[in-house]
């Protein structure tokens, strides 16, 4: 199959942060998908068993592309290597020069449809794999590693991606020696609830600061970035679309304004330049914004780029962060909210199998109350959790998606 050229240069292509639904194989405690009981949702998937939905997806970006404008989507969810026919779409985007990358956590067998495209498509069709190793994960953390070697050795530009949870610091040291072993950089991230990063203690700072190696993990240490001040791509070289209802938002951060409706065909890109925030004040966390060169003055894509492709050793970021200001660029010091959804009780590395159904069902309870006595929505609630962290195996369940993805 012929793909057209892909280019490597950031200024010649837009990226599309594209969440494709809330199904996932993990159930991470510091995850909202998780304590709502929507990562057992499959019913989201349905449509994209559908070859004529894959090809209007795929045409919304091909029929935008050109030699002087190409797209990088970046898939998330969820789970992404659950989406049905990935393959597929994958392989209509390359047609076109476009490209894809992946934030994931490799549960999926090696005989999965969806692993098995990534053996075939490496850089630069997908671009980089953010593979990361969740609480669960670890659990089977040899099998997790040996995928990795295999993605690394069929050409993929890959990280190790670590969400740095205070009682998950303890294995900062191991896993970076893993990831030195098979010539991965290692990326452990700041855990973001509506309690962190406020609430880790200066040694957990510096212990978990220490392994880091580019300004975007220091950025969200630091609380994000403040967005009165900043300028950025959003809303020309950058979109945001969530495909459960086909919005498209400027990025992942902001509700407003609408730029448009994938499921519409529809896309109206709101400047052509950099500009200020559309939420002003609204925090500034997501790293993609950083090594994609969308954010003026914070710009890390060219750090980015080494780190994907071979291990780059943890290096100092003091002097990097403290030249921001000059540029205009200032932390978030606020105390709102940080996270993804509304995790509050973040003390529990994950659910067990039984607590995600109650969530579930929970939440299934909630709407029904609400949508019967149009009365206040209490599916924010803090859900009760067990004292001490699951060590349940991820259950059959989770196997189930993967064959029903195939």
């Amino acid at each position: 199959m012929h793909f057209l050229p892909v280019t490597n240069k950031v200024n010649l292509r837009s990226h599309a942060q594209v969440y494709l639904f809330d199904t996932c194989t993990y159930k991470c405690g510091y995850c909202w998908l998780a304590e709502t009981g929507l990562v057992l949702d499959s019913k989201q998937m349905q449509k994209y068993r559908e070859p004529s939905f894959i090809r209007q997806f795929a045409a919304f970006f091909n029929e935008r592309s050109d030699e002087n404008n190409q797209w990088l989507l970046s898939l998330t969810g969820g789970e992404p290597l659950l989406m049905p026919n990935l393959p597929m779409f994958g392989e209509l985007l390359f047609e076109h020069g476009n490209s894809l990358a992946f934030y994931t956590a490799l549960f999926s067998p090696e005989r999965h449809p969806s692993f098995q495209f990534l053996m075939k498509n490496s850089y630069p069709q997908v671009d980089y794999i953010m593979a990361s190793l969740h609480p669960e994960g670890e659990e089977h953390e040899e099998e997790f590693f040996g995928k990795v070697q295999q993605l690394k050795m069929a050409g993929h530009r890959v990280f190790v991606r670590f969400v740095g949870h205070p009682q998950r610091l303890e294995r900062l040291d191991d896993l970076e020696e893993k990831c030195h072993d098979v010539d991965v950089t290692f990326y452990p991230t700041t855990v973001m609830t509506a309690n962190y990063p406020r609430d880790y203690t200066d040694g957990e700072r510096h212990r978990l600061g220490s392994h880091f190696r580019s300004l975007s993990q220091s950025m969200q240490l630091a609380g994000g970035l403040d967005t009165h001040t900043t300028s950025c791509q959003a809303g020309s070289k950058l979109i945001a679309i969530d495909m459960k209802t086909g919005d498209i938002t400027p990025c992942i951060t902001t509700n407003e304004p609408k730029l448009g409706n994938l499921y519409e065909a529809k896309l109206e890109l709101c400047r052509n330049e950099p500009g200020p925030c559309f939420e002003p004040g609204v925090r500034c966390s997501c790293d993609i914004h950083t090594q994609q060169n969308m954010i003026v003055g914070a710009e890390d894509n060219q750090q980015f780029e080494l780190m994907a492709s071979s291990y780059v050793p943890p290096s100092h970021q003091a002097s990097k962060v403290s030249h921001l200001p000059a540029n205009g660029i200032q932390f978030h010091s606020g105390k709102d909210y940080v996270g993804i959804g509304n995790v509050v009780d973040d003390s529990l590395l994950y659910f067990s199998t039984a607590q995600i159904k109650a969530n579930a069902q929970r939440r299934s309870q909630t709407a029904t109350e609400t949508d019967m006595t149009t009365t206040h929505n209490s599916e924010n609630e803090s859900i009760p959790k067990e004292s001490k962290p699951s060590r349940l195996r991820p259950t059959q369940f989770f196997r189930k998606l993967f064959r029903r993805a195939s």
